[in-house]
């Protein structure tokens, strides 16, 4: 390990960091750390792969903190910089603690005191209410905000959504005349793949900025589809669909029997479900700063062994079950870049700290599910009702 001073560095000033150099530490990459009072500290060997700007005593007491939340927060607030390659600075949050203990009691407690019904539209919108900026990190095709499916590292966003929406008709066993449940429609994506190959849908979603915009694509492109302002769980068509999307969406649904029984309500028999969605190791791994900025509420990431104990005790079957992790961290590595191509536009549009915090987020996302560890992993699956 090799400390550069280009000024005097405070011992200690960095805290966990400076440990991290002084104790000779295995580090994947060597970064630099610039504090305020202009110091420079490199660790590990070799060139920096990314570099750490601390711009006032605010960002250097978050990083002496080591809490996950609060250097999040001087991120978020500019306090803190990080240039070069931010993915892999993500690592650094194994050094990290996250112990805010009544932000995830309140977010548990939270729906039992008033109910998740009510309080659903709040958070829903607090993440897709954001006049649809999240649209610049996206495929331009499809504006898919779940991942592709990629034959290689170097295919486009617009290539790897198009498979997957493509994987997806095909698990449906969809065909033109038939009828499409799209539970949280997002951007229209799903909807414009099987509305122009014939197939009617009818799209829900608690986002009134995504349901807007979708509501637009129908409408100019003629499609018989529908999107409506609507909760899934309370949902009541009158009738069964040919087939369910779920994309991304199963992570805002986490009581798994119930979502398996509107499932057996809304499916014809025969008719199948497609899911795709991140999974957790733990039943509530949801970080602080996903709920505090991000999904609050119920959100989490699946729980494959509750998810899967739901399906076995329901008239639903697993058809399918196909890892995603690569392909997330592919989409969330590349929707990163989109993001800071934009960057410009983006601040135009919705302020500094929605960039970053968006920005932020796709970091985290990536290095999560690149992570050696895999903690955090990724699932494509097909259910379907039994025929009668």
């Amino acid at each position: 390990m090799t400390d550069v001073a280009a000024a005097p560095v405070r011992t200690g000033s960095t805290g966990w960091i400076s440990r991290l150099a002084s104790r000779g530490m295995n580090v994947p990459c060597s970064f630099r750390v610039h504090t305020p009072n202009g110091g420079v500290f490199t660790v590990g060997d070799g060139a920096a792969e990314f570099v750490i700007q601390i711009r006032n005593e605010d960002g250097m007491r978050a990083l002496q903190s080591a809490s996950e939340l609060r250097i999040a927060d001087s991120y978020v607030r500019g306090d803190i910089e990080i240039e070069g390659d931010v993915v892999k600075a993500m690592w650094l949050r194994n050094f990290l603690s996250d112990r805010n203990i009544w932000l995830k009691v309140w977010r548990r407690v939270q729906p039992l005191i008033f109910g998740r019904e009510k309080l659903n539209p709040e958070w829903i919108a607090k993440h897709y209410d954001s006049n649809n900026v999240q649209l610049m990190a996206l495929d331009r095709d499809y504006f898919a905000y779940t991942p592709g499916i990629y034959l290689n590292d170097e295919e486009t966003l617009e290539v790897s959504s198009r498979r997957k929406y493509e994987f997806a008709w095909e698990s449906l066993r969809l065909q033109a005349g038939q009828e499409l449940l799209e539970i949280g429609c997002g951007w229209g994506g799903m909807t414009r793949y099987c509305a122009s190959r014939g197939v009617r849908v009818t799209g829900i979603t608690l986002s009134k900025h995504q349901q807007a915009f979708t509501q637009k694509i129908i409408d100019d492109n003629g499609y018989d589809a529908t999107a409506s302002y609507q909760d899934f769980f309370t949902y009541q068509p009158g009738r069964r669909f040919d087939a369910i999307s779920c994309m991304g969406v199963i992570e805002d649904l986490s009581d798994y029997p119930r979502v398996m029984t509107r499932f057996a309500e809304l499916l014809k028999p025969g008719g199948r479900a497609y899911l795709d969605y991140a999974a957790g190791k733990v039943p509530f791994g949801t970080s602080s700063f996903i709920t505090k900025y991000v999904w609050p509420g119920t959100f989490r990431m699946v729980y494959l062994p509750e998810l899967m104990a739901a399906i076995d005790r329901s008239e639903i079957q697993l058809t399918g079950l196909y890892t995603d992790r690569h392909n997330y961290y592919l989409w969330a590595r590349n929707g990163q870049r989109r993001w800071v191509e934009n960057r410009a536009q983006i601040v135009a549009q919705a302020g500094e700290e929605i960039y970053r915090l968006f920005n932020l987020l796709f970091m985290g996302t990536a290095v999560e599910m690149s992570d050696r560890a895999q903690t955090v992993t990724a699932y494509r699956m097909v259910l379907e009702l039994p025929a009668d």
